[in-house]
This record gives structure tokens, sequence and C-alpha cells, in this order.
């Protein structure tokens, strides 16, 4: 049984200063440790990307944007984790929640989340809100040195 809500982030799921065109790419890259990991299986990045155009994830948080993109169903999903993505310049996601003519997010941080238990995806979303809500913390993600320095800011503030 997963403990979906003692989640942390591990450093093997972090990548720092990655390229990307766009929304789509930006997913798959953030999706890539997930799939080496074994964490999800081939699939992953496309359910979340399907996801995302019904229902767009783009947070205009400072500050930097943020997206939490996630698939709609846990049928990909081998072992519940998160993955986070630190890009070295943002890519436009449209904003959660928004209105067709809302502008877009400027996104530099993408937290993919693979989810096992879709009854977990709500405490898991709160718990990332609180997190991501917090400008010193955000500063410091894009301030950090390593993928280790990156998940232990963050798993400091999740909990």
């Amino acid at each position: 049984m997963n403990q979906e809500k003692n989640f942390s982030l591990e450093a093997s799921c972090v990548q720092l200063d990655v390229a990307a065109s766009d929304w789509q790419e930006a997913i798959q890259k953030t999706c890539g440790p997930l799939l080496e990991g074994g964490y999800v299986k081939n699939g992953y990045s496309n359910d979340v990307i399907a996801r995302e155009k019904q229902w767009a994830t783009g947070l205009p948080t400072m500050p930097v944007g943020v997206a939490i993109p996630h698939a709609l169903t846990p049928d990909n999903v081998v072992e519940a984790q998160i993955a986070a993505c630190r890009l070295t310049t943002p890519v436009q996601f449209a904003q959660s929640g928004g209105l067709a003519d809302d502008a877009p997010v400027d996104v530099r941080l993408v937290f993919v989340l693979a989810l096992k238990d879709p009854k977990s995806q709500l405490n898991l979303l709160q718990k990332l809100m609180v997190a991501i809500s917090d400008e010193t913390m955000l500063t410091a993600l894009l301030e950090a040195k390593t993928p280790l320095d990156f998940s232990n800011i963050f798993n400091a503030k999740e909990q």
C-alpha cells in the first residue's frame, strides 16, 4: 500500500536547468526520471499532456510561475512519486482555472505528480499549494545547486 500522504521528492526525480521549447516538451522531460525509475509506464507523459489540455495547471506564483501537471487516471502509474524540473527559460502553460482569454503563465518550475490513488491527489495538491505559495522557498529552489539541494529544500517545506 502506498503511503502517498507521506510523500517526499526524491533527488533522482529532480532535473535542474533543462531546456524545453514548449509546455508539452517540459512535461515529457519532467516525466523522464519517473519512467527511468520505473515509477510510471510508457505513455504516462501522454496521459499528463492529455489532462493538461483539458485542465491547465499553470500557477502565476512569485517570483516564478509553477505548473503541477498530472494524469487523469492512474493507469500508467506503477508507484506513486513526484518529479520536478527547473527550466532554463520559462515556457507558457495555460493558467489553472483560467478562462480562454486569460494570459498564459511563464513557468520555470514543473512538478509532475504520479499518483496511484486519486483520493490522495487532493491531499498532495493541497500540500504542494502551501509549499509553492512560499516565495522564499521558490527562490531557494531556483537557486539550488544540485538535485539533492532542491529535494531537501522542497521536502523541508512540505512537512
